[in-house]
């Protein structure tokens, strides 16, 4: 067993490890450094919430209840819109930890399956509130959730892991929190829904402060090691291809096939 101190450098070269790539975490040494995980995004990181808010709302199902869907690793669906895991599993798997029991459709009481992690993403979640996206004429997509209620989700259940404020904040202390990728969705349902890209980058302060703004909220209540994955390259999107199919052929990277300008876009938010 990792000793604190040694902990706490374990968790520095791990987030560093983690940015270059996946196989890194399996040959650094941070097994036992952390006790929970908990992570909040979209469907990039979803595990099956937004399937069993469906279920509990009695709601059309999601696609990712049907194959292809989970084909390849579990043979069913499970909720990820991925045929098999996502990163957030690789990382889970990496340090030790099954993987994260989606939060959403768990019944008050029982949550004891959460004191090693929970995941709060939901698939479609946008980083600002959809009421405030409304406004703009932007409409989310499959569900009304934003960061801001995950994270009031995940302030909910915390007293039921920990019987204190000290417990809580060492519960957090020593746990790894996955903040994303979140805020690509307010992005893509603009595209998608035809707004324009100069209206779009105004958005783009919004969505890292209110991120911001969810990290410092779990810093108060004693988080330390966070990973914030950026916004990948939305360029290169299936999606958004086709939403654009046609632009002028200098718009395409000729050697990704990708959309220059909409990758640009995605670096504007990173920087």
């Amino acid at each position: 067993m990792a000793t604190s101190s040694s902990c706490s450098s374990l968790k520095q070269q791990f987030l560093m490890f983690l940015v270059v790539t996946i196989s890194s975490i399996i040959n650094s040494q941070v097994n036992g450094c952390f006790t929970s995980i908990f992570s909040f995004g979209d469907s990039l990181t979803d595990t099956g919430n937004l399937l069993e808010i469906s279920l509990s709302d009695s709601t059309n199902p999601p696609h990712s209840a049907f194959l292809p869907y989970g084909r390849t690793f579990f043979h069913h669906p499970t909720g990820r819109f991925c045929d098999g895991r996502l990163v957030i599993d690789f990382i889970a798997e990496a340090l030790g930890f099954s993987f994260l029991p989606p939060f959403y459709g768990s019944k008050s009481g029982k949550w004891e399956k959460f004191q090693k992690g929970a995941n709060f993403a939901v698939a479609s979640a946008t980083a600002l509130n959809s009421s405030f996206l409304a406004e703009q004429g932007i409409h989310s997509v499959s569900t009304n959730i934003s960061l801001g209620v995950e994270v009031n989700s995940f302030k909910h259940l915390l007293p039921s892991l920990c019987s204190s404020s000290s417990n809580c904040k060492e519960l957090l202390r020593n746990s790894l929190i996955v903040m994303g990728e979140i805020g690509g969705n307010d992005y893509n349902h603009a595209f998608m829904q035809g707004k324009n890209i100069e209206n779009i980058r105004q958005l783009v302060p919004l969505v890292v402060d209110i991120i911001s703004s969810s990290i410092n909220e779990l810093i108060e209540l004693g988080a330390m090691t966070f990973l914030v994955p950026g916004n990948f390259p939305i360029g290169c999107s299936p999606s958004l291809l086709t939403k654009f199919h046609g632009s002028e052929r200098d718009q395409y990277d000729p050697l990704t096939g990708c959309l220059t300008w909409l990758n640009r876009f995605s670096r504007h938010h990173n920087e």
